[in-house]
């Protein structure tokens, strides 16, 4: 029987492997029912049965693989899947929270038409499609701010003179 839990555990693991997370609902996620959790769990106590079953008795060897399974589980859970999670979650970022921020145009934006802003978000430098408010043109390296987001396409505006003295007067 604990062959079969550690056999069927190591391959649950490789079917998550592939599959990723079965249970992960959008916005919800149930870490304890992790496949990976739940297959980590299940080839522990098979490999615990295995090791114990000539060594106590029956009902005691289930109890002890089964305590082993949840412990390693539980280890799992807190000590590597969580503090993963939170830093895939740090790296990203709501992209309304960038409405204001200082970008700089990466590909020209030509009147009435479409190119790329550049911009840092958690220290990483991102590019996004964007546009003019007004169907302005904009040069490469001009600094923009972005004003809104509309279906995935930043509007932005080339800050002015005026502007770039406020910018530096609110950095210093």
């Amino acid at each position: 029987m604990y062959f079969i839990l550690l056999g069927v555990g190591a391959g649950f693991i490789l079917i998550s492997l592939i599959i990723g997370e079965l249970l992960e609902v959008e916005g919800v996620r149930f870490s304890f029912l992790s496949p990976k959790l739940f297959a980590a769990g299940l080839g522990v106590m098979g490999a615990t049965g295995l090791l114990l079953t000539d060594l106590l008795p029956g009902l005691f060897v289930f109890f002890f693989s089964a305590s082993a399974g949840i412990g390693v589980g539980f280890l799992l859970n807190h000590f590597i899947l969580k503090p993963l999670h939170k830093m895939q979650n740090t790296s990203t970022h709501d992209k309304h929270d960038l409405i204001g921020t200082i970008a700089k145009v990466a590909l020209s934006i030509p009147q009435n038409g479409y190119g790329k802003i550049r911009y840092t978000v958690n220290g990483s430098i991102v590019t996004s499609p964007a546009k003019t408010e007004n169907g302005d043109g904009v040069k490469k390296d001009t600094e923009v701010s972005i004003l809104y987001i509309k279906d995935n396409t930043y509007y932005v505006r080339a800050l002015g003179d005026l502007e770039l003295e406020e910018k530096v007067k609110w950095t210093n």
